[in-house]
């Protein structure tokens, strides 16, 4: 894992495009308010490990079904590695949510890694966990004639690589795990790619 795909077979190059399908089809339903179809995307026992939520895949998407707001996501690329009926993919996004801050909308935009592990059950691809590697995040005024004034001591607790998403999600009533990966904390993401990597080549 992590290092460059080489020797694709033809099957290997359509499990990819089922897996990326798969992975991107699931944050659609999330960003779309499709909550049976999205509950369709993870497998019985997964779990998800990301700012807001720990759990199963099933109870992710019943807590994302009550959540106040929008959050959609803007995707980028994504890379996948195969193993034995088994894949990891690691999807760029960038999480978008609208606040009102000082009576102005200002627009939250939190960069992150997003790491799936899939599995093929009974011929489908299936989410056996995704978990999120924070990188940076902005706060930013729709309007720039907005006069909006947040003291940076209200962001001196937080983790540098997700403190306007923490801000955010605390704002709306969310506790936020502030031990998770990021690139301000190297060892949680090596530990991550590691235990992925372990769980890939188990079988192997």
């Amino acid at each position: 894992m992590l290092t460059r795909p080489v020797g694709n077979t033809q099957q290997d190059m359509h499990d990819k495009s089922a897996i990326k399908e798969l992975i991107e089809f699931e944050r659609f339903c999330r960003d779309n308010a499709l909550w049976e179809e999205m509950k369709k995307c993870y497998a019985q026992d997964s779990k998800v490990i990301i700012s807001w939520f720990q759990g199963t895949g099933h109870e992710f998407v019943e807590a994302s079904s009550k959540m106040k707001g929008r959050a959609p996501h803007k995707i980028y690329n994504t890379q996948i590695w195969l193993a034995n009926g088994k894949a990891v993919a690691i999807m760029l996004v960038t999480i978008q949510i609208r606040i009102i801050l000082n009576g102005f909308p200002v627009e939250l935009m939190s960069d992150a890694k997003l790491v799936f592990c899939t599995e093929k059950i009974d011929g489908l691809w299936y989410i056996v966990s995704m978990e999120g590697i924070y990188e940076k995040d902005s706060l930013v005024p729709v309007f720039p004639n907005s006069n909006i004034n947040l003291p940076l001591d209200d962001l001196a607790e937080y983790r540098e690589s997700y403190a306007c998403l923490s801000y955010t999600l605390n704002r709306e009533g969310y506790d936020v795990d502030s031990n998770l990966p990021g690139i301000d904390r190297p060892d949680l993401v090596e530990k991550l790619y590691e235990n992925a990597k372990a769980w890939l080549y188990k079988s192997l």
